[in-house]
This record gives C-alpha cells, structure tokens and sequence, in this order.
C-alpha cells in the first residue's frame, strides 16, 4: 500500500479569535496535511493561521489553534479570516439583505458589521489542535 501524498500548507502568520485586531504576518513554517482526507483539491490555493481568542469556542476553535483555510469565496455561515476595515478577525459570515456581517460564536462577543470594507481572505476547512 502506498502512502497517501502529504502537502505542506505555509503557516503565515496568525488571526484573532475575539475583536478585530491587526494580525502578524510572520513565516512560522508550514503544515503538512493529507488534502484528500479533508476534501481539498491539490491543487487548491490554501494556507494556515494560528488562532488567538475565545470567539469561536462554539465552533470548538480555541485558543493555540491551527487553522487551515482555502482561498475561496465564502457561503452563508461558513467560518473565515476576514479583513475588517483594515483589521482581521475568525468569524462565521452571513449576508442578511444584502448586507454581509461577521458572528462569532460565543455570546460574549457582538456581531461585526463592516463600517467600510470587508475581505475575505479565506475559508476555514480544516483546524488542528496540539494534544
């Protein structure tokens, strides 16, 4: 039996599970995950971020997390890293008449309504945690 093909995923950096703040970008070496067991393509565009906070404990996303993410645009609910007027955050988005905000997942926090901009860098597909 062949082993499964093992793909290194960039570590670039981290996001913060809480209120939106600046993030570091930082080359924190890489990741390497089986793409086929957590159904993503090769030769899809992914990379990794560290989690910092408490805002998506209901999702079981925590503090010291690894978070592996697709370059993709989003669906209704689905969680990603997104740039809020300038600064990121890990969230769920949804769109509610036209108009796009971020949820997190743990009551302590209120929704994230963009004032000017938001970006989607990418699409949580896959979260790692150290035991």
């Amino acid at each position: 039996m062949q082993a499964a093909p093992f793909s290194p995923i960039p570590i670039c950096g981290d996001v913060v599970a809480g209120r939106p703040a600046r993030s570091e970008e930082f080359d924190s070496g890489c990741i390497s995950v089986d793409l086929s067991t957590i159904g993503i393509s090769p030769n899809a565009r992914t990379f990794a971020l560290k989690v910092r906070g408490d805002s998506m404990t209901g999702v079981h996303i925590v503090d010291g997390d690894t978070i592996v993410l697709e370059m993709k645009p989003p669906h209704d609910g689905a969680i990603v890293a997104a740039l809020v007027d300038g600064e990121c955050t890990l969230k769920r988005y949804f769109v509610r008449r036209g108009v796009p905000y971020l949820k997190a997942e743990n009551p302590k926090y209120q929704d994230i309504i963009p004032a000017r901009e938001l970006v989607i860098q990418g699409v949580v597909v896959a979260v790692f945690r150290k035991a």
